[in-house]
């Protein structure tokens, strides 16, 4: 048995988030305000504003570029939305 085998089941909520751009921007956003939050529960927010916001823009596009790769490596398409042209009167 393939250890990728074992794996496969483990990769299907990240497949199901990968899917669509809006979950996964809503993931880095959670996960970006979350290491906010910290930061201000323990600097206090002028912290968060002067000195500590980089994390947070490193964190945010790390995890932005991670999901780009991720779904090129596991061959996830996003869906174009096409606009209907108007209607002719």
């Amino acid at each position: 048995m393939r250890l990728s085998d074992m794996g496969a089941p483990f990769w299907t909520p990240v497949d199901w988030l990968l899917r669509a751009e809006r979950r996964t921007n809503t993931l880095i956003a959670l996960v970006v305000g979350a290491q906010a939050v910290y930061i201000v529960g323990d600097g206090g927010l002028a912290a968060l504003v002067t000195e500590i916001w980089e994390p947070c823009a490193i964190l945010g596009g790390a995890l932005y570029v991670l999901a780009r790769w991720l779904r090129r490596v596991r061959g996830i398409e996003l869906a174009t939305v096409r606009s209907e042209p108007p209607p002719d009167e």
